[in-house]
């Protein structure tokens, strides 16, 4: 296990030096933390560093929560999720044909609030009620027949939420402190308000040339959907008590655990994920809010955990996740090398400026020159444009290879032909991109 730890260290210590994670991981086996450390700043204006007790908003990863009060509930016998939700909701339009099951698994049809054109510009920046936010979406029609498929939506974890307030007496807030964050302990959990002052806790950040802060969202609107802070600690007590029926039955862990449509199980994705030759179990989830973004990833058959939490919108937080248990199950991975940049004529730079179009979408990619350094322009998660700095680290008669700052990319400019392409790759995958 000792060599094992030193493999998964020397990944996490080559991301840290080259500036490509900054955040808090921790990797667990059979109940042994095997890692547990912060990389990076957790706030930039004052140069803290993260440590494993930063708090993080951690975005979706909350929906496990919620699922799990609800089955808390059932269990209880205040409802069933097999109910219609008018019986708790009975002015929410078409409420006769949903069911709490529906809500859970992301099959109601229910239009998704934060997919909503406005939801950037508008909706994410007002104070609201649990009720204004749910009134933004109860009147309207279905997408589609509730059952027929699944479209993750987070308006179902908005009536959820409603749902446990409604049937516990107690906020949201309040249930999960009593029934889930004590029980377990998880003293540095909990809804995140926006408005409380956290000691510990992260400052999330965007990318634009450099680290900035991350666009505004007020965090009374998220509470079930995606509204709690936490820890990596905390988060692997939380995957702890999910082996055992501490917070709920082994009946109630069975159905939360089964996979529905589209392998969505309640607030969970179930996954067969295939590393070193061998189809491993993977019941995760992955989070974001703006500035931040997370990934729990439990191979429940190998009681091995691995959480990756970051402040700084666009991590690949899953795939330094899933490199992390490669390297716990023995498959080799790239380390990224220290970025050592070559220098670049004029001539060369000016060639590869313009705007580059991948053959089977319509994203584009954009290369600029400003002050003296190359930027990237290209859009992730939701759509979100990002531009962040590259570097040349080698020059032939054929090509310049590239990379770039803040995330483990790289580019390659194919010189040969008359007008300049290029391959880029992102985590895993590789596209090739011509210049329009």
């Amino acid at each position: 296990m000792k060599k094992i730890v030193g493999q998964l260290e020397e990944y996490l210590n080559a991301l840290d030096q080259n500036g490509y994670f900054s955040g808090s991981i921790l990797v667990g086996y059979k109940g042994e933390v095997l890692i547990c450390q912060g990389y990076g700043l957790a706030n930039v204006e004052h140069n803290v560093p993260n440590t494993p007790q930063t708090k993080y908003r951690v975005g979706s990863i909350t929906k496990g929560f919620t699922a799990t009060a609800i089955l808390q509930l059932q269990e209880q016998g205040a409802l069933s999720v097999q109910d219609t939700i008018d019986r708790y909701l009975p002015d929410f339009l078409n409420g006769k044909q949903i069911t709490i099951h529906h809500l859970l698994t992301h099959t109601s049809g229910i239009p998704n609030f934060t997919s909503f054109p406005d939801y950037w510009t508008r909706i994410m920046r007002i104070p609201s009620t649990l009720d204004q936010t749910i009134e933004l979406f109860k009147n309207l029609s279905l997408e589609f027949t509730p059952g027929e498929r699944f479209s993750y939506c987070t308006s179902s974890y908005l009536l959820l939420t409603k749902i446990i307030e409604q049937l516990s007496g107690h906020s949201y807030e309040e249930y999960l402190r009593q029934f889930i964050f004590q029980p377990l302990h998880m003293n540095n959990s909990g809804v995140d308000n926006g408005r409380t002052i956290l000691k510990h806790m992260a400052t999330g950040y965007s990318i634009w040339k450099e680290k900035i802060h991350s666009e505004f969202v007020d965090m009374s609107i998220p509470l079930g959907g995606y509204g709690l802070y936490s820890t990596v600690e905390d988060l692997y007590r939380w995957d702890q008590a999910l082996y055992t029926n501490q917070l709920i039955s082994y009946e109630s862990l069975r159905s939360m655990f089964s996979p529905y449509q589209q392998n969505y199980g309640y607030g969970w994705a179930i996954q067969q994920m295939e590393i070193g030759g061998k189809k491993r179990t993977c019941i995760s989830h992955y989070g974001d809010v703006n500035g931040f973004c997370g990934d729990i990833l439990r191979f429940v058959d190998d009681d091995l955990t691995v959480i990756v939490l970051s402040n700084l919108s666009f991590t690949p937080v899953t795939w330094i996740g899933k490199n992390l248990a490669k390297v716990f199950f023995g498959v080799p991975i790239k380390i990224p090398e220290a970025i050592r940049s070559v220098d670049l004529n004029k001539a060369a730079i000016h060639n590869l400026l313009g705007t580059y179009q991948t053959e089977n979408s319509n994203r584009e990619l954009q290369i600029t020159y400003e002050k003296g350094q190359l930027y990237l322009t290209t859009t992730k998660v939701h759509g979100a444009p990002c531009q962040y700095p590259i570097h040349p680290i080698s020059i032939t008669e054929k090509q310049i290879e590239f990379v770039t700052e803040y995330m483990d990319e790289s580019l390659i400019f194919d010189l040969t032909p008359t007008t300049p392409r290029l391959w880029y790759r992102e985590m895993d995958n590789i596209n090739h991109y011509q210049r329009t």
